[in-house]
């Protein structure tokens, strides 16, 4: 249950300015969140762009949401959704911007939802909840508005709240698709396969004809480690339209497989199609991180340097700051690794436009890894200092990168100073991240709970999600298993 005690002063402090008053919360007689346009057309054109995002197809959705907003320039809702779903910072930023500026001429629940998605870019993460909370209760029966809200809380990890706001979506349209893409994704996050298969089968019986089913049954295939049905599931959707980008899904399953010449050779593929420069870039770095897992140092470098000047080229300072921090985290040279991830850091201070989410959440990361490199130095008053500029940024923000990101570090350094048991909690806060799950199975066969370590060390054994972090250190925890099992 999110604490609403003190919504009502950050939301003086958000960047957005909707008025001094507070906004009514009430059930109204509406079922659906009201659309505030002046333009048929433009009302066509935003319908239209949501069928194609619960669909998946985001670049049909900008098309659509930015006709809508040429055919009315005043309308708010289709910027803040152009906010939501554009990889394009300066459009992302332009677009919000103008839904802030509009939010005072549309309807109560308009408001609620510029200030949640608005103020979540912004990092405003308690208020944009308290919004999202009050809008799901304003119209507890707009299934699309739960879907939405179920959507958010995917990508923000919150896994079992998504799960209930998605449940709640499907409760009031049992056969919605949207809904039960999500809500496969909350079960394979949570490790029960067998519902996020159940889930799966049943959302491409509704849209069989649709690419973006076969897509993310193949990605929840892939999770489970089940790889050549993954690739079918994805060829499935490239012969349903070549163009909706499902090659990503097979690169990414191939570099799982240690296919890497035949990963990169998708990844190539999947660059054709690919609807944006965020995208491009980082199709072209899920193809650097190939040559880590093929641990071929000079070509992972190089790769990695030319993913960084094309991104900042392009104006993608958080792709950029991403590359600095994966050659930074493997990097052998520990003075190196350090000058790559301050290189990132100053990547995210560059004259680009980033949101204050995105920013913070990347620098958190690049903190969490400089924090555990200057750990691994015995450097231990550097990365302990770096733990609490950490603290300090999980103490003001409640983006679940920040906080896990903090307690990952802090649980890195005290393993390094030998103080396991104040480095369990730590860790069991992140249990999900590579790193930090090989650190708590090290913990756990200290402190004597075996059963915990072979738990977790099959789970760590079985991740299969395409990152530089999986490439580095479950593959590296695989071989290790392995070496172990083979002594006598």
């Amino acid at each position: 249950m999110v604490r609403r005690w003190c919504a009502c002063l950050l939301l003086l402090l958000s960047t957005c300015a909707f008025g001094s008053g507070a906004l009514p919360v009430q059930a109204g007689s509406a079922a659906l969140l009201p659309v505030t346009t002046s333009s048929p057309a433009a009302r066509k054109s935003f319908e239209r762009a949501m069928r194609s995002f619960e669909q998946y197809r985001l670049p049909d959705a900008l098309r659509d949401l930015r006709e809508a907003t040429k055919a009315d320039p005043r309308f708010a809702q289709a910027f803040i959704m152009i906010s939501k779903i554009s990889r394009d910072p300066a459009e992302q930023a332009a677009a919000r911007k103008r839904a802030c500026q509009l939010s005072p001429k549309v309807t109560p629940g308009e408001r609620l939802l510029i200030r949640w998605l608005a103020g979540a870019q912004q990092n405003d993460y308690l208020p944009a909840i308290a919004a999202m909370n009050d809008l799901l209760s304003l119209y507890p029966r707009d299934h699309r508005l739960a879907f939405l809200a179920g959507d958010w809380l995917t990508l923000q990890q919150r896994y079992e709240q998504a799960t209930g706001v998605l449940n709640r979506a499907l409760a009031l349209l049992p056969d919605y698709p949207a809904a039960l893409n999500d809500l496969g994704y909350t079960y394979a996050y949570a490790g029960d396969f067998e519902k996020a298969f159940a889930t799966m089968e049943r959302y491409i019986a509704l849209a069989p004809d649709e690419p973006n089913p076969h897509d993310s049954y193949g990605e929840i295939l892939r999770m489970a480690g089940r790889f050549e049905p993954a690739i079918e599931q994805y060829r499935m959707s490239i012969r349903i339209d070549p163009e909706f980008g499902s090659e990503l899904g097979v690169a990414d399953t191939f570099a799982l497989m240690g296919k890497e010449q035949d990963a990169r050779d998708e990844y190539e593929r999947a660059m054709v199609f690919a609807s944006s420069s965020y995208d491009k870039v980082s199709y072209e770095l899920q193809s650097a991180v190939t040559w880590i897992r093929e641990n071929n140092r000079s070509r992972a470098e190089k790769a990695l340097a030319e993913v960084a000047r094309h991104a900042h080229a392009a104006g993608l300072a958080q792709l950029e700051a991403e590359a600095h921090r994966i050659e930074g985290m493997s990097e052998p040279d520990a003075k190196i690794a350090l000058k790559q991830l301050q290189a990132a850091q100053n990547a995210l201070l560059e004259d680009h436009e980033i949101s204050e989410s995105d920013r913070g959440e990347e620098l958190a990361r690049i903190l969490q890894v400089r924090a555990t490199r200057l750990a691994e130095s015995q450097d231990l008053e550097s990365a302990s200092a770096t733990v609490s500029q950490l603290q300090s940024m999980s103490e003001l923000s409640r983006s679940q990168v920040v906080q896990t990101c903090y307690h990952a570090a802090a649980g890195a350094v005290l393993v390094a100073k030998g103080k396991y048991e104040e480095a369990l909690p730590h860790l069991e806060e992140n249990s999900n991240d590579p790193s930090s799950m090989r650190l708590l199975w090290r913990v756990y066969r200290h402190t004597g709970e075996a059963a915990k370590a072979q738990q977790l060390a099959s789970r760590l054994v079985g991740l299969n999600v395409a990152t530089a972090e999986q490439a580095m250190f479950v593959l590296h925890f695989r071989a290790d298993l392995l070496s172990q099992a083979a002594q006598p």
